[in-house]
This record gives structure tokens, sequence and C-alpha cells, in this order.
């Protein structure tokens, strides 16, 4: 991993020159071993000139090594470092043939593969350049061995001239072959780059995903986990199993992948939640892909387009009704001023006045819901948040001897809008108030310590809600109470859900609990 995350230094990689310094000192080493191992009467090497090849192999021998050593100091005259040894080389193979008995030994193929490596190591034309010096030198050592040779004729070069034209081509082959190589190379490092940027990419996209993405193995084992299946998943991180009530979701879905999976249940820190599952194409590898999805927040999606279109349908009902109900309202009044004060006329009057005030109250609240303030989600101290809403109750002249608090002063900050926070405890400390009987009213506060995640309950002692209207406790315009309006509970959830937080239903022996889970300040999506 770390080699693939920290690429090796360039002094350290495998490169053409150090594979070329390789094979000079395994050739030196090698030359050495030769001219000791095979000796008269039929020596391999040095057959003309034992003692020329002798100190000419030891002289390169102890150059190479002296190089090796040599290597990393520091030198004004790096640009022709790579020339130099291969003209080292060239002289001293053409020494080492002469030793041997001419351009007949069978040293003169090295010759070949220093030509090879110089088109190599050496940039432009300078591998060209190495090929007329090796077709030089090998005509000029041709030409003095015929003269120590006494040959009828020395200038007779026919296979040095041969020899020199090899040269030639293989220096040709052999630089289009780096051309091409070098080449390929810059193209596969571009394509890195370009994958790595593209992965780069998309774990950036998966980890910014409101969307929580998880993928696991056969063993239930997490490979991948983003941010928000972490935050929805209440801790999940990679390298673990998954939890168990994730895996008989999974072998829910296994048994029939047609069907519809049912909603996963909130508890404590994880909200209620809406698991798909797909088989993940990656070779042998039998991993699974889950996207995990807040069913608050889809239901909040579709609850917000169905408002915004019942919000203007509202509006412009409620407009239409204000101007009737106001005259009901007025003939009530001048028919109070004309009648004679009897009980039973008066009676009559007071309940047309009492529900056209409930049908204009209702009017207002409809009209407020259609033209809701943006918010302005701001920390602020949850401990000073509750501590303002029981201030706010005793000012409002309510008993303080009946609420119970358990608000301890270590509380995180919540990211929330002042006035909305306030609003909705306000709304559930007068439900509780109102619903709850002339029993206590408990409000506590804490935090999940699995996800770091805030919360505020708020409980009566009541007779709680009956179990047939607590799945529409959160609808507009329901409600148990006659004088309600039925957007209390729903305007509240909808300031929770616009934060991130949520609110709940918790039923409890004797009341009912509603509990405020808040999103961490430091992970709120942008």
């Amino acid at each position: 991993m770390t080699e693939l995350l920290f690429p090796a230094p360039a002094s350290q990689r495998w490169t053409p020159t150090r594979v070329y310094a390789t094979y000079r000192i395994v050739l030196s080493s090698l030359l050495v071993v030769l001219f000791f191992l095979t000796s008269a009467p039929t020596p391999l090497v040095g057959e003309y000139s034992p003692q020329l090849y002798f100190y000419t192999s030891t002289f390169y021998l102890a150059l190479t090594w002296l190089s090796v050593l040599l290597r990393g100091a520091p030198t004004r005259a790096r640009v022709t470092v790579p020339l130099l040894p291969i003209l080292i080389d060239v002289l001293v193979l053409t020494l080492l043939i002469h030793a041997s008995g001419g351009i007949q030994s069978s040293l003169t193929v090295l010759m070949l593969v220093t030509v090879a490596a110089a088109s190599i190591v050496l940039p432009g034309r300078l591998g060209l350049l190495s090929a007329a010096v090796a077709t030089l030198a090998m005509m000029l050592e041709q030409f003095f061995f015929s003269l120590s040779s006494n040959l009828d004729n020395p200038f007779h070069l026919t296979e040095s001239a041969t020899l020199g034209v090899a040269f030639f081509a293989v220096a040709l082959i052999t630089r289009q072959v780096a051309q091409r190589l070098a080449q390929s190379e810059a193209l596969a490092a571009r394509q890195h780059q370009a994958i790595q940027q593209l992965e780069a990419l998309n774990r950036q996209v998966v980890e910014r995903m409101r969307t929580g993405v998880l993928v696991f193995d056969g063993f239930f084992m997490t490979q991948l986990c983003n941010r928000s299946a972490q935050e929805l998943l209440a801790g999940i991180d990679s390298q673990k199993q998954l939890p168990e009530f994730l895996i008989q979701h999974y072998q829910l879905w296994e048994t029939d992948p047609s069907q519809p999976l049912p909603p996963i249940a909130s508890h404590g820190a994880r909200p209620e939640l809406d698991v798909r599952f797909a088989p993940l194409d990656s070779g042998e590898d039998h991993l699974t892909i889950a996207f995990i999805e807040d069913r608050a927040r889809l239901v909040q999606e579709a609850q917000q387009l169905k408002m915004a279109s019942l919000g203007r349908m509202s509006a412009t009902i409620a407009h239409e009704i204000r101007n009737p109900l106001s005259a009901i309202n007025h003939a009530a009044e001048l028919l109070e001023e004309g009648l004679p004060k009897e009980a039973e006329d008066q009676k009559l009057l007071a309940i047309i006045q009492r529900h056209v005030s409930r049908v204009n109250s209702i009017i207002t609240d409809i009209l407020g819901l259609s033209r809701r303030e943006p918010t302005q989600a701001q920390r602020i101290s949850l401990h000073a948040a509750l501590s303002a809403c029981i201030t706010r109750w005793q000012e409002q002249g309510h008993d303080p001897a009946r609420l119970r608090v358990r608000v301890p002063e270590t509380l995180p900050e919540i990211r929330f809008d002042a006035r909305q926070l306030e609003q909705v405890l306000d709304n559930l400390l007068n439900n509780a108030r109102l619903h709850g009987g002339e029993g206590p009213i408990e409000i506590s506060s804490g935090y999940h310590t699995a996800g770091g995640l805030p919360w505020v309950r708020i409980r009566d002692h009541g007779p709680g809600v009956p179990a047939e209207a607590r799945d529409n406790l959160f609808e507009p315009f329901f409600t148990t109470s006659r004088d309600g309006t039925g957007l209390g509970l729903f305007v509240c959830r909808g300031f929770c859900e616009s934060h991130q937080a949520r609110l709940d239903f918790e039923p409890a022996e004797p009341g009912a609990s509603f509990v405020i889970t808040f999103a961490h300040p430091d992970r709120v999506f942008q």
C-alpha cells in the first residue's frame, strides 16, 4: 500500500541507467573470472595477448566499482555522465577483443550490447555517435591486428565494415524501440494520473453524498462506508461487521430481491431508514452495495412538494374566506348592539363570535404556514435555549413547581434557528400542559454516545395519545382537541427537519413524550 501511495524516489528506481550500471559490474566481474577459469591449452579469452587482457579487465573491474561508489558524489558534468561509461566500454571492449584475437573473437558480440544500451540511455543522436565510435574502433582494431599479424593486406576491412553496418542497424532499431517504450510509459503515466484524479473525484463525490453508501462482502464485513452512512448508522466504520438489523434486512432482500423492503425502524440516534441493496460486479469478490436513505428526509421532501401546492391553494382560499368571515363578525357585533340583552340571544351571538374567532385563527395559521420565512441557522447553546424556555414558562404565569428539569450544563451546541427553536419548545410544553392533565412535566436532555447527537425530551404524565391517532400526529390539520388547528406539531416537525433534526413521538406509561434529536453541528451537510 505504501508503494502505491508514495512512489520510490528516482534514485531508487530501476531506470535504464541503473540497469546498465549493474550490467557493467556483472560483465567486468565475468571477464576477470573467465580469464582465470579458462587457461591454456585452449583459452576462451586473451589468447593473443594475455597480459593486455588481464590488465584491461582488471582496470575495467576496478573502474566499474569505483563508479558505483562515487555515483552519489556531486558533479558539475552530470549531462556527460551517461556518455562517459559508453565511451569507456567501447575502448575497453576494443582492447579486450584485440587481446582475444581480433573481431573473430566471441567478445565482439558484447560491442553490440554496448551500442544497443547507448541508444537507450543516451538522449537524441548520441546513440548513433556511439555506433560510429564503435565502428571506427573495430576498423582500427582490425587494421592494427593485421599489422601485428603480418597479414598481406592490412587495409582489408570488410569484416569490420560489415560489423559497423550491424552497429548502426542495432542503434537505429533500439532507438526506435526505446522511443516507443518512452511514449508508452509517458502515456501510461498520464493515464495513471488521470485514473488517480478520477478516483479522488469519485471518493469526494461518494463521501459528500447525502445518501449513505455501504459496501460489504459475503462475510458481512464493511469494505467502504461514506460519511453519510456513518451518521445514519450511528458510528459504523470500515473493516467492521454489519449491525445485526442490517444483516437481517439484507437476508430479507436476498430471499426476494424484486419485492420492496419495509423501512428500518428508528432506534436511539438512528433515524428511520430506507435501505436498497444491489450486487456489485467486482470480479471474483462477492460484494454488495447498500444505499441508505433517511426516511424522514424523503418524507420531508415529498411533504414539502405537497405543502407548497397546498399552501398556495390554502392561501387563496383563506383570503376568500376572510372577507365573508369579517362580514359575519361585523353583523354579529351589530346584532349584539341592537338586540335586547336576553340570555338565549347573547348565548347564540357568543357561539357565532367564538367560532368566527376560531376560523380566523385557523386562517392566520394557514397564511403563516404559506409565508414561512427562510431559516437562519446558527450555533447556539442548547442549555441556554432550554433555560430561556423555562423562564418564559414562568413569565406566562404557569406553575414552576410542575416542571421537573434534568438538563446537564455540559450539553453540546446545536445548529438551529433561535426563533424557530423557541417556537418548537414552547409548543411542546404547551401541548404537555394542555393534554397532560395536572401531572408533572419532565424536561430532560443529553447526547447519544454513539454519534454525539444531542437530544431533548419533553414528557407529560397525562392519559397519553390514543393508539389510533399516533400515526397521524404530525399530519397537517389533524388534532384531538376540539379547539386545536392541527398545525402545531406539523410546523414543529417542519422546523426540525429543515435543520436536519428529528421530532419523534415516544409512548410513555403514563403519559406521552416528544423527543427532538438534533444534527451534529460539525457534520451538517452544506
